[in-house]
């Protein structure tokens, strides 16, 4: 029996990822700080928001979620190092990297992805996806010890900044707990609470999330990945109330086949969007004779994520019309 879906929860993903690519494409500080405060927190909040305590077998949910999780970032890896290497032997005659360093980041064995990495995200998930479910199921009593051990955890290791391990495990405590309070802020319903619900409390929440992260947090730029976070409490309060705040707005917007659009292929974005910067600094380099910089006005990223959105939808558009059109034959 297919689950059924959440509206709001596409809109957020659809929303979500664009809120990730146009932090990625150039973006300056200001949006940095604003974006990467709660957008990685989110993703790990919503897939616990989805989270359904189910009487399946460790094999059998250890098939599905390698099927959903890691054949993607494979797929993806795969097509990632034929593009860059392809572009690198032809362009210079020489691998993108030394041939061990990228077997090494091909299957994440030093912290490292490579050239594509965001896909850091669909490992980190997975891991933190199995580590729940064991819990889920074999630790009945005390789960708040667990909760406690991974919230120090999650304190001690954000101490080592920019220190990165296997499979990206140095993230693991910290993912695990915005995981597990998107999975009890559905079981406890607190995102359907109407005293929440209002434009008042919207822009409340918004405010004290922008102070957070701007003045309290030090406008620190978070680096998820890396354990860059400022102050880890004032991390955690600035990502629950960005959090908290952008759902709040996705459920105001509710059904939206645009962003529902995008939600839906949020995977495949999240996969494949670095390739556009490449197309980016090729064509940038053709017409204006100079090499891409770091850091673009906000309406320059702002144009560039909108045509790489723009590309995208058209694409799943021609996807879903020639599915539909054979499975209507």
């Amino acid at each position: 029996m297919a689950t059924k879906r959440i509206d709001w929860i596409d809109t957020a993903k659809g929303i979500g990822i664009f809120l990730v690519v146009w932090g990625h494409f150039y973006a300056d500080d200001t949006l940095k700080i604003i974006i990467y405060g709660f957008h990685m927190p989110l993703f790990f909040f919503l897939s616990g928001y989805l989270y359904k305590i189910r009487d399946i077998r460790f094999l059998p949910f250890l098939k599905k979620k390698s099927k959903q999780l890691l054949l993607p970032f494979f797929i993806f890896q795969i097509l990632t190092f034929a593009i860059v290497n392809g572009l690198s032997l032809v362009g210079s005659g020489q691998l993108y990297e030394p041939l061990m360093t990228q077997v090494s980041q091909f299957f994440f064995l030093q912290g490292e992805v490579g050239f594509n990495s965001p896909l850091w995200f669909l490992v980190v998930l997975f891991s933190v996806e199995i580590v729940f479910y064991l819990c889920t199921r074999y630790v009945k009593k005390g789960q708040w010890l667990v909760i406690a051990l991974l919230f120090i955890l999650a304190f001690l290791l954000s101490k080592n900044e920019d220190v990165r391990v296997m499979f990206g495990l140095q993230v693991l405590p910290v993912s695990l707990l915005f995981y597990y309070v998107g999975f009890k802020c559905k079981e406890w319903r607190v995102l359907e609470r109407k005293a929440w619900s209002s434009w008042y409390m919207i822009v409340l929440g918004a405010v004290a999330y922008l102070c957070t992260v701007f003045y309290l947090n030090q406008g620190q730029i978070v680096g998820f990945r890396s354990n860059n976070l400022g102050n880890f409490f004032l991390f955690a309060v600035g990502a629950l109330l960005g959090i908290i705040t952008f759902c709040l707005i996705c459920k105001k917007i509710g059904k939206s086949a645009l962003w529902e659009l995008f939600g839906r292929n949020s995977l495949i974005i999240m996969g494949t969007h670095y390739f556009f910067l490449i197309l980016f600094a090729n064509a940038w380099k053709l017409f204006m004779h100079e090499t891409l910089a770091a850091v673009y006005p906000i309406w320059v990223t702002l144009l560039l994520t909108v045509f790489a959105f723009s590309v995208y939808y058209v694409f799943f558009e021609l996807c879903r019309n020639q599915k539909n059109s054979e499975s209507g034959t």
